[in-house]
């Protein structure tokens, strides 16, 4: 120790530089001193892994790394580049390059134009293809409903309906109740609809009863309040089974399958001519200068009114505007002889200057190689490919494979019905101002239970529940009818044949981000004593959420938040 000292002190004025500031001088900076700029142009090629440990590093490039831009050519790479690479036709590089100052991206229009989070709204797509979600719990039930609670999600709201609870709209982002509303003693309600148009921060609802009947409300979110609108009276026509609602107009259908189209628009008066071929009162009406409006209250007049005796439900209403049209329609389940059962599609068309009907079309996904009874094949029929099999093992073929839907979802082009065997079935619809077309259905295979319930969307993009369990399944079916018939090779594995690719399993987090139920024999245990005493008895999602109503074994109900944010 004294000559190190010595040495030291003997040293004294010559700087010796320390192992660790060399270390320091041989590593160059080089990023330091480059703008932020440049740090943009190198950022943006760079793995996503890359990206998301580079701001780690610094605030700087915390920043840096986050910036909009990156993330927006990240999403449109991974998420709208492959939905625009499925459209016909052909493509040029210049057209499929990436564009900031693009006004559309396909269907992701909504999020241009606005301040949109790109690094969230790229995670957000990221964990619905992979499933990863958090899941919570809104108790709204200590006993079953009889019959079922309805249940209804629209603008980060959840509505529901019953007999004993009435009316209740349930908030998304604080887990609460923000509004209810009672029913009257006497109507039991069985069909529920939302305006999917509704603006300014309104809910328009729609409800039907078993008595025949129907209302409508109002939600105002902002005041947290049901505003009561209109109440139909009863009817001896039956009970509603289903209610499709787009201001100002009606679709209702009764379990006798008549179906009742109403508006709320005042029907137009006819003039009344005088003796000189005049309109009477115009002259009265110029010299006022005023005109008589129509009540704000008054009620819907009836536009159509169909029956019909070969449609058998389920069904699904739906109404949908076009820049001339108004569409309303039926999808409801058709027996076939060969098939089992098929689905079928009939339009009204109304014209949106005077909202009457202008005509009434219809249409059905009979499968290929149909024949009626009366007809049989002969040997001198022409031969349109492989060889078509004989009568009976064509019937059983199909029986076995269309058996009849449980539940049916319509969101135009798509189609969506869930079977008792553990299959879902997808058929596409195309509907121009001459044709009304329903392409043969999809099998779509993945669940491992009966499914009790699946909802649609017009891009594709669908949700099942199995009636039992935690099978809860999302579909990215857009862009998927090209793979609908199985090559040779491959025609005896179902899974692939029939879209089992297309589905993603969600697994549920806790917040410590561990997979519920994955570890432990009480993990297991758990797993198992959902799976036999609770029921899912209805699906539905957003962007964000999927929402479940689930009944335990002791009867009480509960919606399950799935959050993929």
């Amino acid at each position: 120790m004294p000559s190190k000292r010595r040495r030291s002190s003997a040293s004294e004025g010559i700087s010796f530089p320390s192992a660790k500031r060399a270390r320091t001088r041989n590593s160059l900076d080089h990023l330091s001193d480059l703008s932020d700029e440049l740090l943009i142009r190198i950022l943006h090629n760079v793995p996503i892994q890359t990206l998301i440990k580079c701001q780690r590093l610094s605030h700087r490039f915390y920043t840096l790394a986050g910036d909009s831009q990156i993330w927006k050519n990240l999403y449109y790479n991974r998420f709208v580049l492959p939905r625009a690479l499925r459209i016909p036709g052909p493509k040029t590089d210049s057209a499929l390059h990436f564009s900031s100052r693009s006004s559309k991206w396909l269907d992701d229009n909504t999020l241009l134009g606005k301040k949109t989070n790109w690094k969230g709204q790229y995670k957000l797509r990221y964990n619905w293809s992979i499933g990863a979600c958090e899941v919570q719990e809104i108790h709204v039930a200590d006993r079953p409903s009889v019959p079922s609670m309805l249940v209804k999600l629209a603008e980060g709201v959840v509505l529901t309906i019953d007999k004993g609870d009435g009316l209740r709209a349930w908030g998304l982002k604080g887990r609460e109740l923000i509004a209810s509303c009672a029913l009257q003693e006497d109507v039991i309600p069985t069909c529920l609809a939302v305006d999917e148009e509704s603006k300014d921060h309104q809910l328009g609802i729609a409800v039907g009863f078993m008595d025949g009947g129907w209302g409508t409300w109002r939600l105002n979110i902002v005041g947290k309040e049901f505003v009561d609108v209109y109440k139909h009276p009863p009817s001896s026509n039956g009970m509603l089974s289903a209610v499709a609602y787009a201001n100002p107009y009606i679709l209702t259908i009764t379990d006798s399958q008549l179906l009742s189209l109403y508006t709320f628009t005042p029907a137009p008066t006819p003039p009344i001519i005088d003796e000189d071929g005049e309109v009477a009162g115009e002259e009265q009406e110029t010299i006022q200068g005023t005109e008589t409006p129509a009540p704000l209250d008054a009620g819907p007049h009836l536009l159509a009114s169909l029956k019909s005796h070969t449609s058998w439900p389920p069904l699904s209403l739906s109404i949908r505007t076009t820049s001339s049209t108004i569409i309303a329609s039926i999808a409801y389940s058709l027996p076939t002889y060969y098939s089992g059962y098929t689905i079928g599609l009939q339009e009204l068309h109304l014209s949106t200057t005077t909202g009457t009907i202008t005509f009434s079309r219809l249409s059905s996904a009979l499968p290929q190689g149909f024949s009626s009874l009366l007809s049989s094949p002969t040997p001198s029929s022409p031969s349109s490919g492989a060889s078509s099999p004989a009568p009976g093992n064509r019937r059983n073929e199909g029986m076995g494979s269309n058996t009849r839907p449980t539940t049916l979802s319509y969101s135009h082009p798509y189609i969506l019905a869930t079977h008792p065997d553990n299959t879902l079935t997808l058929y596409l619809c195309t509907s121009t101002a001459s044709t009304l077309h329903i392409s043969p259905g999809t099998k779509l295979w993945g669940h491992t239970s009966s499914v009790s319930s699946a909802e649609i969307t017009a891009r594709g993009k669908a949700v099942s529940v199995s009636t039992r369990g935690n099978e809860l399944r999302v579909w990215e079916l857009e862009g998927g009818f090209s793979s609908s018939t199985p090559s040779k090779n491959r025609r005896l594995n179902r899974r692939d044949t029939q879209a089992g690719d297309r589905s993603v399993k969600i697994r549920p987090e806790s917040k410590d981000g561990e997979i519920e139920h994955a570890q432990g024999r009480s993990g297991v245990l758990e797993e198992y004593s959902e799976e036999v005493g609770a029921q899912k008895r209805w699906v539905g999602f957003d962007d964000e959420m999927v929402i479940v109503l689930k009944e335990s074994e002791q009867g009480t109900q509960a919606l399950m938040v799935y959050d993929f944010t």
